[in-house]
């Protein structure tokens, strides 16, 4: 990994500055795990680029990407106290703002820019609009895994422990035998639930056990699948139906994708 498109440590000092004087003026616990979620996102991409071969611009764009991917949250968590999107503003879209006015990728070319500036609008949605052109898909994806496959690492610390802040489980409501129909149905008719459609921890649980399959690169779902980050959120559910029925939908899928792995 020594070609050029692959040197960003300019920008990772230029990130480090960013949120150190974020965090002096707004010294909150939430926004130095958002420091450290950002590093360990940018490591996932940089494994993802690496393995999946995408290097020129797309490559660095995607390294560029996962970096600044949430750098709207400390103007939103400074602001709202919260993480919340719906409860304040949408964090991508306020991280391109952020990246624009700071001049952050003024030394990048044109093309550089605009895959960086999509994939950060972008990596937060419930999914990639149809009509994307396929270089500005290719971006976003490995931003959007590389996320993914962090948050489960927070997740499967988080909730089995005391949470830090209720903006890590986004305020849903923390009542060990409390879940909801609808995300029961929509993750055993093989789709993903979305953020707000959540109201309980088991919810979220559950929600999070459904990524498996809305990983797009190979790379993440291998480490998505043999890092037992699944097996740790999954087996905080009660021991009794409906969750039964979706761990057991869920570990078939887990065993069908490392099977055709």
């Amino acid at each position: 990994m020594c070609d050029s498109w692959n040197t960003i440590a300019g920008h990772r000092q230029q990130f480090e500055q960013f949120a150190e004087e974020w965090l002096a003026l707004h010294p909150a616990p939430m926004l130095q795990l958002k420091r450290e979620h950002t590093y360990a996102v940018l490591e996932h991409a940089q494994n993802i680029v690496r393995q999946e071969k995408i290097g020129g611009e797309q490559g660095r764009a995607a390294l560029l990407a996962a970096l600044y991917h949430d750098v709207g949250r400390f103007p939103q968590y400074a602001t709202w106290k919260t993480f919340s999107d719906a409860h304040s503003k949408n964090h991508g879209l306020l991280g391109v703002q952020l990246i624009k006015r700071s001049g952050f990728l003024k030394d990048e070319s044109l093309p550089v820019q605009r895959l960086v500036l999509a994939a950060v609008g972008m990596h937060n949605r419930y999914c990639l609009p149809a009509a994307l052109p396929p270089e500005v898909r290719l971006v976003t994806q490995v931003v959007r895994d590389a996320d993914k496959l962090d948050i489960m690492r927070i997740m499967a610390r988080y909730l089995n422990e005391t949470v830090p802040s209720e903006d890590v489980v986004l305020h849903v409501r923390n009542e060990p035998e409390g879940w909801s129909q609808r995300i029961v149905d929509t993750i055993l008719s093989g789709k993903i639930p979305g953020y707000t459609e959540l109201e309980y921890v088991n919810d979220f649980r559950m929600l999070l056990g459904s990524w498996l399959r809305d990983l797009h690169f190979r790379t993440a779902r291998l480490s998505f699948l043999h890092s037992g980050w699944l097996e740790a959120v999954l087996n905080g559910l009660p021991q009794k139906e409906p969750f039964t029925a979706v761990c057991t939908y869920l570990y078939a899928v887990r065993d069908r994708i490392l099977h055709d792995l």
